[in-house]
């Protein structure tokens, strides 16, 4: 590490680099490509700005493009960046859709070096020439996993190819990419790759639980386990109408909790995002989508209300909690025919799941079925013979 970012390090209450950390800084550094796969919460986002903005001058042009799926990672990404810059001079403009246009172009025309941005957002200002991408010396593509799945895959490509040929590309992710040779195929050159598995003992630091529960309970039971000691948990929802239906209900029952999609204005966003972090608000119920790039440290619980669509869906969600190796829980609502479905998603990654229970405020390991006990059956008299009826 360079020694200009000692202090800061540890003014950020970091002790020693991560291993993904570790592992790019030099490439970066030599402004090789890279693609870094780590699991979740291991500070990615740390490990690629440091070497990055090693290289960021004063010049007032755009020389670092930063590409995220979502609007909460975009604004999760410029924090870290500026918390790190130590020239005035350097500043970082975040860009995401639906906020007003105009008010962007206006910061743009104040040159930012960095722009971190969501792709749709990114695309529109560069066809309108208001993002000089001959300029960019490197972009990053954070979660590059979604960037290149089959919704943005087009958007993210276009963008790229825009800019100069020898311009650097950094791509992070914390599961493996289906698209990554065809991506690479278009571009005509292969990254270095990094990739960091979880530690076993990480892996031990993040329960997974699941309770058998019918559909139509899920909300009654979501609403009891509220009660459980220190409950503060981020619960997934399959879209924004399971989100409007179970968040009726809980404000109904009296439960502290709000919700978060792409539609909800980000200035709505960041005040709920903070309730939740302030501990104002029992849970934070979120579309996988919204939740994308959610850093809420501490956070004790992820509930899976509606399982996951597929294994790499649960390791996003799962990984809100557990963060840099701390503990947390993961409970997933699961029905008879979803139980086989989420051992199959922790069997891949060598995790145990464990049947728990809601049982006098708390959470228990489930209870084995006893064996009913069956009445004796009668025994015969020991005279023998058969009893004769008692004459009246």
């Amino acid at each position: 590490m360079n020694e200009k970012w000692k202090a800061l390090w540890e003014s950020h209450g970091y002790s020693s680099p991560t291993a993904i950390q570790t592992a790019i800084y030099q490439p970066i550094s030599e402004q090789q490509n890279v693609l870094a796969i780590a699991p979740t919460g291991t500070g990615k986002t740390v490990a690629y700005t440091l070497p990055i903005l090693e290289k960021i001058t004063a010049k007032k042009e755009l020389q670092w493009l930063i590409l995220a799926p979502s609007h909460e990672l975009v604004m999760q990404i410029t924090d870290v960046i500026r918390s790190w810059l130590t020239d005035k001079e350097i500043t970082v403009t975040p860009l995401i859709g639906g906020a007003n246009i105009k008010r962007q172009i206006e910061k743009l025309k104040k040159k930012p070096q960095i722009i971190v941005a969501s792709p749709g957002r990114a695309k529109e200002l560069i066809q309108q020439k208001k993002i000089k991408m001959h300029e960019v010396h490197t972009i990053t593509l954070d979660e590059c996993d979604e960037l290149l799945s089959k919704d943005h895959f087009d958007t993210t490509m276009a963008i790229v190819q825009s800019a100069k040929r020898d311009r650097q590309l950094v791509l992070v992710s914390a599961t493996h990419l289906e698209t990554a040779d065809r991506f690479f195929a278009q571009l005509s050159e292969k990254p270095l790759l990094f990739e960091e598995k979880a530690k076993p003992e990480a892996r031990q630091q993040v329960k997974h639980q699941f309770m058998e529960v019918e559909n139509r309970e899920k909300p009654i039971l979501l609403r009891r386990i509220s009660h459980v000691a220190g409950m503060r948990g981020l619960v997934f929802v399959r879209d924004k109408a399971r989100m409007d239906i179970l968040l009726e209900k809980l404000t109904f029952d009296g439960v502290k909790a709000a919700g978060i999609h792409r539609e909800v204005p980000k200035e709505m966003r960041q005040k709920v995002l903070q309730a939740f972090k302030d501990g104002a608000l029992t849970y934070l119920i979120v579309t996988d989508i919204a939740a994308r790039g959610l850093d809420i440290p501490d956070l004790p619980y992820v509930i899976h209300y509606d399982l996951a669509n597929n294994e790499k869906e649960y390791i996003h969600r799962s990984g809100r909690t557990g963060r840099m190796e701390k503990q947390g829980t993961v409970i997933s609502f699961v029905n008879a025919r979803e139980i086989r479905i989420l051992k199959q998603y922790l069997k891949e990654q060598h995790l145990i799941g464990e049947k728990i229970r809601f049982y006098q405020g708390a959470l228990s390991a489930e209870m084995p079925e006893k064996k009913p006990i069956h009445p004796k059956k009668e025994q015969p008299h020991r005279s023998g013979g058969k009893h004769k009826k008692r004459e009246k």
